[in-house]
């Protein structure tokens, strides 16, 4: 048998490579423990899904397998390095998707509007037109679709703008539901910086702008951030700059306000004294100072409003920096993120019955991200 083997080996030398090295990679996806956060890529990953029977009738266990394969290679830090360094010495100005363009700025190249978008824009649809509740959408577009005259000359993209007046149109059907439109609110503002350089969120400037758009709409006060103290956190470079890599971007500076509260309750029952993560400003992922990171669920009791008003917002982290405002409007916020967020959404409101409901999404996320289906359990 032995003998029968190296014959083999030596006559498909390539399939056995190929052989080989899919079954070691193979054994190493079953002995490596899930990596939940990328400090080189400033994000968290997918861990390995469980496997239900709801999730194999309705596709999603598969659809988060594949993301859950791709961000769980073994090496994958050591493939991500290398792939910038080559890219480094041919000198092009674009790595990963991320390219460099004025001023210092990096921007995500997304040609592609996903399917996955309309999903998740009719699972919001349904959730609006299944309630009498009131409820606000608020989808913040990305720096590149505000910041169009920093972007490369010839860069192309997909037209968001068009993408988030369609929705926004269909939206405004329901008259239980007030369309923020986040475009119209940041727009005129791009001499100001109201996006990173180095990474893919707004600044909290940026989201102040977006918040007084909310308030406007919703008829509250916004809080003057003139009166708010200002703290800084130098030497930020984010996600956009862990993929790309390159030369000729500077480190971005997060700016965050003094806000007193009651208390911030996590989803594990920790309970903490102030809205920041101060322990994060000597990380890489400083962006994670805002409300802890990101946590399936948590809820803030307030100082600031003192009116008995509650919040439901679902959100990705784009709300991290805006939150901290609405403790001037909202005596409780509760805070719900869906990919972190298993149990019963329909519960949840039950027990929040009179609360206002806010949706805060960035487009790439609601472009992309696979647990929207949640809002119908």
């Amino acid at each position: 048998m032995m003998l029968i083997s190296l014959k083999n080996i030596k006559k498909y030398p390539l399939f056995m490579i190929t052989f080989f090295l899919l079954a070691g990679v193979l054994v190493l996806y079953l002995l490596k423990t899930d990596t939940e956060f990328s400090d080189m890529e400033n994000r968290y990953l997918t861990v390995r899904p469980a496997l239900t029977a709801a999730g194999i009738e309705d596709h999603t266990f598969m659809e988060e397998f594949e993301t859950y394969t791709e961000e769980q290679i073994p090496f994958r830090n050591v493939l991500i390095k290398a792939k910038a360094a080559m890219e480094r010495m041919i000198l092009k100005e674009e790595n990963n998707g991320i390219a460099l363009g004025r001023e210092g700025y990096l921007f995500e190249k997304v040609l592609n509007v996903d399917d996955q978008l309309y999903e998740n824009e009719a699972y919001i649809e349904k959730f609006v037109g299944d309630t009498d509740r009131n409820i606000s959408v608020a989808i913040a577009p990305n720096s590149y679709e505000i910041l169009k005259q920093l972007t490369p000359v010839g860069f192309p993209n997909i037209d968001q703008g068009a993408e988030l007046v369609e929705f926004n149109s269909r939206l405004l059907e329901y008259e239980n539901c007030t369309v923020i439109d986040l475009q119209k609110a940041l727009a005129g503002k791009e001499d100001e910086q109201v996006y990173y350089r180095t990474d893919h969120h707004w600044t909290t400037d940026g989201a102040y702008y977006a918040y007084q758009a909310y308030c406007n709409m919703t008829e509250n006060t916004s809080v003057d951030i003139t009166s708010l103290t200002a703290e800084q956190i130098p030497d930020f470079f984010g996600t956009f700059y862990a993929k790309y890599k390159g030369f000729g971007v500077k480190p971005d500076v997060i700016t965050y306000y003094d806000i007193p509260i009651e208390s911030l309750t996590l989803s594990s029952g920790d309970e903490r004294e102030q809205l920041y993560d101060l322990s994060k400003k000597e990380v890489y992922d400083k962006y994670a100072v805002f409300l802890y990171g990101n946590d399936g669920l948590c809820e803030i009791r307030s100082a600031n409003a003192g009116n008995g008003k509650s919040l439901v917002i679902f959100k990705d982290s784009y709300a991290n920096c805006l939150i901290p405002f609405l403790t001037y409007n909202y005596d409780t916020i509760t805070i719900v993120d869906l990919r972190y967020y298993g149990d019963s959404v329909e519960k949840l409101l039950g027990e929040n019955n009179t609360a206002d409901i806010l949706f805060l999404y960035n487009f790439s996320f609601l472009n992309e991200d696979r647990h929207f289906y949640r809002l119908t359990s």
